[in-house]
């Protein structure tokens, strides 16, 4: 009787269902788990971590000052630590601690991060005065505010330099907003006229209408341009003095002492002085920052706007235009195509379309699309878009 309930049962096709629903389920909580750990990880990124400053005795040498975050703890065995050259004593536990610390202070220290021996790190202490400089460029800098100056003069130092550096960097996030208006939308404007102007002029020209007139009212709007382009340029210039009339001067935890221009600062907090509330509004402002700002420092700072507009707007560009085009293609190939040889060559195609991975035909596009025929379609409908250069006649891309 069992034998044959089992049978039946096998026969129902229900263990079939369920090893296909809990194949679904393995892998819906597989994925949810990595992008968890995505997130986790990415996500962690952003939160401004407190800063340890510490003493690392390594056996032989003089004592240093680490000044950093804790990145990472591993446990490493103790031949593999005496193996890189460290100088591991022979006796001890098997296994010792390795601690990646993130340093910063590149152009003082050459690297962002370091590895040290946590068995070797003494005097660990977290003091509240210690800063975190998020800047343009050189990366973050970690040490001790000094003081605050304005054209080279101190204006102050001591405990009241962090409420003088926080007034001038609000201030300076003014001026470079001001900049980037200058320099993206006015100045952009103007290079868009002339840009206009000279494609004017080579329209003129190959039609053979460029006559005295038309040379003499382009030459005017030109003169206008650059009218215009000098009184922004001297509006630019009073703007970048006073984008560089601040600095600060910073020690490190050697005490070496630099001067940073406030220019080149982003952000300046104190992590080990704030709390949960105000950690959460910086970390909060840094996603925010990085979901919303262009890329700075070779696309490792800043943020990845222009990738997310560009990518969200292309999706929508092709599906607007591919849509329809797909839609009424499936129905016309399913419902009213003859089966014939062009037929089947279009299915062949599209199976291979489904097969074959997308960055593939991608690159096939780029190369026959855009440089066989982008070329010459650009030679053929914007003649006045290519510049005649004695070196490179056809300037235009596409074969030569």
């Amino acid at each position: 009787m069992k034998k044959d309930s089992l049978k039946s049962w096998f026969k129902s096709g229900a263990p079939g269902v369920w090893i296909s629903g809990g194949s679904v389920a393995i892998a819906v909580i597989m994925t949810i788990g990595l992008l968890a750990v995505i997130a986790v990880r990415g996500l962690g990124h952003f939160w401004p971590a407190d800063l340890v400053q510490a003493s690392y005795n390594v056996p032989g040498q003089p004592a240093q000052v680490v000044v950093g975050e804790v990145v990472q703890k591993e446990e490493v065995p103790r031949a593999r630590l005496k193996g890189a050259g460290l100088p591991v004593p022979d006796d001890g536990p098997e296994f010792m601690t390795r601690e990646l610390i993130k340093v910063g202070n590149r152009d003082l220290n050459g690297s962002d991060f370091t590895w040290v021996v946590g068995e070797w790190l003494a005097d660990e202490q977290r003091p509240a005065e210690l800063i975190a400089l998020e800047r343009r460029e050189w990366g973050n800098f970690y040490g001790y505010l000094v003081s605050v100056k304005e054209n080279g003069k101190v204006v102050a130092e001591g405990p009241a330099a962090w409420a003088e550096l926080q007034s001038r960097l609000a201030r300076v996030d003014k001026l470079a907003s001001d900049l980037q208006t200058l320099e993206k939308k006015d100045i952009g404007a103007i290079n868009h006229g002339l840009e206009r102007l000279r494609l004017h002029s080579r329209k003129l020209e190959l039609e053979g209408k460029l006559d005295a007139t038309a040379q003499a009212d382009i030459e005017s709007e030109r003169a206008e341009l650059n009218n215009r382009y000098k009184a922004i340029e001297e509006r630019l210039g009073n703007l970048h003095r006073d984008f560089a009339r601040d600095s600060m001067v910073a020690r490190d935890g050697s005490g070496r002492e630099v001067e940073i221009n406030l220019s080149k600062i982003v952000h300046a907090y104190q992590p080990n002085g704030m709390g949960l509330f105000t950690k959460l509004g910086v970390y909060f402002a840094k996603v925010w920052e990085f979901l919303s700002d262009d890329p700075r420092e070779a696309n490792t700072e800043g943020g990845i706007f222009p990738a997310i507009f560009g990518t969200v707007m292309m999706t929508l560009i092709m599906a607007v235009i591919v849509t329809p085009f797909g839609v009424l293609a499936a129905v016309y190939l399913r419902e009213y195509a003859r089966q014939g040889p062009v037929t089947r060559l279009i299915r062949i195609a599209v199976n291979n379309l489904a097969g074959v991975p997308a960055i593939v035909y991608g690159v096939f596009g780029l190369g026959f699309f855009v440089y066989v025929l982008g070329g010459s379609l650009d030679r053929l409908f914007f003649p006045k878009r290519c510049r005649h250069r004695p070196w490179a006649p056809r300037a235009c891309s596409g074969p030569r």
